[in-house]
């Protein structure tokens, strides 16, 4: 990791050479990726074979580097560093941190809302729990392997190539609009877009995609830890 930067509310970004038709195209190809593992745990459950959720998790994710490495280090030969991996203060974190407070007091309003018309916020995390004989593969998949990977995909490589033809803001809420619909839960579309545009906010003024992986690190801890303990019986539900 680069040496941290002092924190001045805009961080000076890498120049980058790829371009927004690699980004679509990139796109085209996170979404053949994922279809396809959705097809093969079909067809492994079709046929007998199981593949463990926690196992789908982590090689479903770590698919999205593919495009990425294809679009931007093998055609345009950049570094890490271009795609978000440089060094950050401590004071986007800080300012992560509040924007984060904010995100969970609108989605415990928001969740309020949708529970007038019997909705929630996303399905029963913690049946997955039910589902898997490795917790602890699930857990470090979506804790840990998930934040690190899609904030590289989507704030390193589609919000970075949006912004070179586009205002940050338009480029903004492009890819967390993509970022929501990636999550394929309704219900979830606007939590997860204020939380793309925080990370991609995030990324804006420190240059760098680990304040958002860190902000994104303890979102998907909280819930799935929260989920784990309810699969586990340690917190009684309704």
């Amino acid at each position: 990791m680069n040496q941290p930067q002092p924190f001045n509310r805009q961080q000076s970004q890498p120049k980058i050479p790829w371009t927004v038709r690699d980004v679509v195209l990139g796109l085209i190809l996170a979404l053949v990726w994922v279809f396809l593992v959705g097809i093969a745990g079909q067809l492994s459950e079709y046929f007998g074979l199981p593949v463990d959720p926690g196992v789908i998790v982590i090689l479903g994710t770590l698919l999205l580097l593919v495009p990425v490495w294809f679009f931007t280090i093998r055609k345009y030969g950049v570094t890490w560093a271009q795609l978000g991996l440089r060094g950050f203060s401590a004071g986007a974190v800080g300012m992560g941190c509040g924007l984060m407070l904010a995100s969970l007091l609108f989605n415990v309003l928001y969740g309020g809302f949708l529970a007038l018309f019997d909705l929630q916020i996303q399905p029963d995390v913690s049946l997955l729990f039910n589902n898997t004989d490795l917790p602890v593969a699930l857990l470090f998949g979506g804790a840990i392997v998930a934040p690190i990977v899609e904030e590289i995909f989507f704030r390193g490589f589609v919000f970075a190539g949006l912004r070179n033809k586009w205002n940050w803001k338009i480029a903004a809420v492009v890819s967390a609009g993509l970022f929501a619909l990636a999550h394929v839960i309704p219900t979830s579309f606007l939590p997860i877009f204020i939380l793309g545009m925080i990370f991609a906010y995030l990324y804006q003024i420190s240059g760098s995609v680990w304040p958002g992986i860190i902000m994104h690190m303890l979102t998907n801890t909280a819930a799935l830890g929260a989920a784990y303990a309810v699969s586990q019986g340690w917190v009684p539900t309704p």
